[in-house]
């Protein structure tokens, strides 16, 4: 039985497998069959695109935001309210074609498209950061911010990524203290996998 959420996710999914310069990091990961799985199951929409180079990102970021009122024959992209970064990261930063993209980049592409949306970042070491992560959480006007702070397993960091998708979907209003208080029924919930992870949100 589908449940109706009032939620609808963006997801840029870098390609891990030619995208990485270091060769051991390289593998197939595709998040897509989850957000079908989380589609089908919420009725909600998803826009999925994948990137290979810093470019590719900047010009999906400026489209959303550049389209983000829509018309009649355009979508609305503001209706889209959950940005889902999944991709190699770095310290304060995504991690592409072996490079860094700080979050303080991620800001002036986004260019207030990241207003009033919750951004999880499915990367290692992304929110290392504590302070750099309420800046940026600040700096875009966001919801909520949220990722975990050290190198992570790619397919644990997934089971948590989905856990996190699904409870977002699951709750009319977006509720923060949900996924920072640590005796959150969430966290509760999936303490064991978040501690491991280092997961933080703001």
């Amino acid at each position: 039985m589908k449940q109706q959420t009032t939620h609808n996710i963006i997801c840029l999914e870098a390609e891990w497998e030619y995208s990485e310069q270091n060769l051991k990091n390289r593998f197939s990961l595709n998040t897509l069959p989850m957000l079908n799985w989380l589609k089908e199951a919420y009725d909600c929409e998803v826009i999925y695109r994948r990137f290979r180079t810093k470019s590719d990102l900047k010009y999906y970021l400026d489209y959303f935001r550049t389209h983000a009122k829509g018309d009649d024959e355009e979508e609305d992209f503001n209706k889209y309210d959950i940005i889902y970064f999944a991709c190699h990261g770095e310290k304060k930063s995504l991690w592409i074609e072996g490079q860094k993209v700080p979050l303080t980049t991620l800001v002036k592409w986004a260019k207030g498209f990241f207003k009033d949306k919750v951004i999880h970042f499915g990367s290692c070491r992304t929110m290392s950061n504590k302070i750099d992560s309420k800046r940026f959480k600040r700096d875009c006007h966001a919801i909520m911010v949220s990722g975990y702070q050290k190198c992570v397993n790619a397919y644990d960091s997934s089971i948590t990524d989905i856990a996190i998708m699904n409870d977002l979907l699951s709750c009319n209003d977006i509720e923060v203290e949900r996924y920072t208080d640590r005796d959150s029924e969430f966290c509760q919930k999936y303490q064991s996998l978040l501690d491991d992870l280092d997961f933080h949100a703001c």
